[in-house]
């Protein structure tokens, strides 16, 4: 289904995407990748639902999609949009085959990607029912995720690689409290490090939870000892006694 004019001129009304595309060179790059005719349709879906009401500048780039700041009734939002045409297709199957979650993704990669962003909002919400510190979801359909939005007007949340913590080691007690909270909740993140973690309101957040797999998946123990690997060597870094070696029998334990 293609877009009418009248569609096409109430999404760029609506959400601002195109009518307020920053005109420098990354930002323009930015929305040529992220927005073709697929995921125009998916947004204006949101749109026309109430769901969303503006798609405003984008916040941060990652593997696998671009993060923007996005508005709703209640206020600030991020919208996270997976790329269809970047993204690796192998690295997306190791994630998906073993969770008996997700025993069909499709034939596509449209249609692949569409099942990885709705495993995000199945992990996310997993998590935080769990007591895990993660991003509140709101919404997926297709290509796109709504969930909470780290940060203010004037910056997003940073990455903890770039915060000099004033205390490392309730940090890393706090991450630790979030990787018990998965553990409860059947989960292995399976990328969990310091590139995946906020810092924001005074406490490291966890995000990126889309590859997060059962524990009954059959790569589950590789990756949560990767985990457990990352986490300690990081904080071991900032001064923390962050044995790997306790860490991962904590974990266990629970």
């Amino acid at each position: 289904m293609r877009l009418d004019d009248r569609k096409l001129a109430l999404l760029e009304e609506r959400i601002e995407v195109l009518g307020r595309r920053r005109k420098d060179a990354d930002h323009t790059k930015t929305y040529d990748e992220v927005f073709d005719e697929a995921t125009l349709m998916a947004v204006y879906k949101f749109v026309s639902d109430g769901t969303i009401r503006t798609v405003d500048y984008p916040v941060s780039t990652g593997k696998e999609g671009n993060v923007f700041h996005a508005t709703t009734e209640e206020g600030a939002a991020a919208l996270k949009i997976y790329r269809v045409n970047t993204a690796t297709f192998r690295s997306l199957a190791d994630y998906l085959q073993g969770d008996p979650r997700f025993k069909k993704v499709g034939r596509t990669f449209r249609e692949l990607i569409t099942v990885w962003a709705q495993k995000e909002f199945k992990n996310l919400t997993r998590m935080r029912e769990a007591g895990a510190r993660v991003p509140r979801p709101y919404a997926v359909h297709r290509n796109l995720l709504l969930m909470e939005y780290l940060g203010d007007e004037t910056m997003p949340a940073p990455v903890i690689r770039e915060v000099a913590l004033e205390d490392p080691a309730a940090a890393y007690e706090e991450v630790v409290l979030s990787m018990v909270a998965m553990r409860k909740g059947k989960l292995v993140h399976g990328d969990l490090s310091e590139y995946n973690l906020l810092w924001w309101d005074g406490h490291p957040w966890v995000i990126d939870c889309a590859q997060a797999v059962p524990l009954d998946h059959p790569r589950s123990d590789e990756w949560f000892r990767r985990d457990v690997a990352n986490i300690a060597r990081f904080f071991t870094r900032l001064g923390v006694n962050a044995s790997s070696i306790r860490l991962e029998a904590r974990l266990r334990a629970v």
